[in-house]
């Protein structure tokens, strides 16, 4: 590309991404999938055995603790594709135990969260999915916009996490207050996250998920969501001017 060309946008922007670093997100990618596996067990365990309740209560604490491993997971995904996104130089082990390090107490109190509620959410829509005689619009609005927040609050409480110190409530505060002020493009970070997991679950025969999963997806879709999240980001926290300040603070000492 000439340094006098402008930087591509959207699509085209993705793909240049793809083509350029898809092994170093298929590496990225399955790192988090190491760290989502302890949750996949569960869940499985739990569908398994949910006619026994103690089985149920052991899965929920099992659940509780394999949340932990998936939030520190979630930042660091997010932590590194955010690089790539930003045509950062990262070296993937060394970056990942530097965000692992980094961000391990906030990443395990919001994954418990996030996965406590998500999980609430799901077990609400199955349960009115097959036990309700008909249906009702309004529930399922609800239901579906719930899990919207839900993904979106996450993502950029996980975005928050990697570049300001602050407590998770204040987080938690940002990243409502950024879902509806910037909603053109926090939106559709959510819904594409919500729309690619629902065509997995539905259309992608199960032999065939586990292999889409360790092609990259979850890694390609994080890419997607930071592409959108990011100037998000970088107006409501100025986070390159802070970066730029800290740097100039260090070179100064």
């Amino acid at each position: 590309m000439r340094k006098d060309q402008p930087p591509k946008k959207g699509a085209a922007r993705f793909f240049e991404i793809v083509f350029r670093d898809y092994g170093h997100l298929f590496r990225l990618n399955f790192l988090f999938l190491l760290c989502c596996l302890p949750m996949l067990v569960v869940v499985l365990f739990g569908v398994l055995f949910r006619q026994y309740l103690g089985m149920l209560l052991i899965a929920a604490v099992l659940f509780l603790l394999c949340a932990m491993l998936v939030g520190i997971g979630m930042t660091c995904l997010h932590g590194l594709t955010v690089k790539t996104v930003r045509d950062e130089p990262c070296f993937l082990w060394h970056e990942f135990k530097k965000c692992w390090k980094a961000n391990w107490k906030q990443s395990i109190r919001a994954g418990m969260l996030f996965c406590t509620l998500l999980a609430m959410e799901c077990i609400a829509a199955w349960y009115y999915l097959f036990t309700a005689a008909e249906s009702n619009i309004l529930l399922i609005v609800f239901v579906s916009f719930s899990v919207l927040m839900l993904v979106i609050c996450w993502l950029f409480t996980t975005l928050q996490m990697l570049f300001l110190d602050m407590p998770l409530t204040g987080m938690l505060r940002n990243s409502l207050l950024i879902m509806f002020g910037y909603a053109k493009r926090t939106l559709p970070a959510g819904l594409i996250t919500i729309v690619v997991t629902l065509c997995l679950l539905l259309f992608v025969p199960l032999p065939f998920l586990p292999l889409v999963l360790m092609l990259g997806l979850p890694a390609l879709l994080a890419v997607v969501c930071d592409m959108w999240a990011w100037p998000v980001m970088e107006q409501a926290f100025h986070i390159s001017e802070q970066q730029a300040a800290r740097r100039a603070e260090r070179e100064g000492q």
